[in-house]
């Protein structure tokens, strides 16, 4: 049962994670990119990501404004209809987190049941979270 509560959690923490990632990076229509609540084209986000050595996704909102305001890139704020395409995207890909629990549960049931090792246990739930 803890294994199942554990697994249950780095699944959310996972999917939180790729959440975030993708709602922070969408590539809109015309080739800009969201970042945060902000259209950015791919070339300004290329700049950001190598003025601070990181990738996009991956700043937090201050990093990102702050290199913005170092390199001089004005950015478009984002419209409603534009928002409401990344929160369906998140929308989309949390549907798909689900499918990530519940192949989890089959296998721990498979597990529990002694249809397959702990060993086969572990290396698939490594490859459905990406580990």
């Amino acid at each position: 049962m803890a294994g199942r509560r554990m697994a249950a959690r780095m699944v959310h923490r996972m999917r939180r994670r790729r959440r975030r990632r993708r709602r922070r990076r969408i590539i809109l229509v015309g080739g800009l990119v969201a970042l945060g609540a902000y259209k950015l084209s791919q070339k300004d986000v290329q700049r950001v990501e190598e003025q601070t050595g990181k990738k996009a996704e991956d700043l937090s909102d201050e990093e990102l404004e702050q290199a913005m305001d170092d390199l001089n890139i004005d950015a478009e704020e984002m419209t409603d209809e534009e928002f409401d395409y990344v929160d369906a995207a998140d929308a989309e890909e949390e549907d798909d987190g689900d499918d990530y629990i519940e192949q989890l549960e089959r296998l721990a049931k498979l597990r529990d049941d002694g249809i397959i090792t702990d060993e086969e246990f572990a290396a698939k739930k490594a490859e459905l979270l990406g580990l």
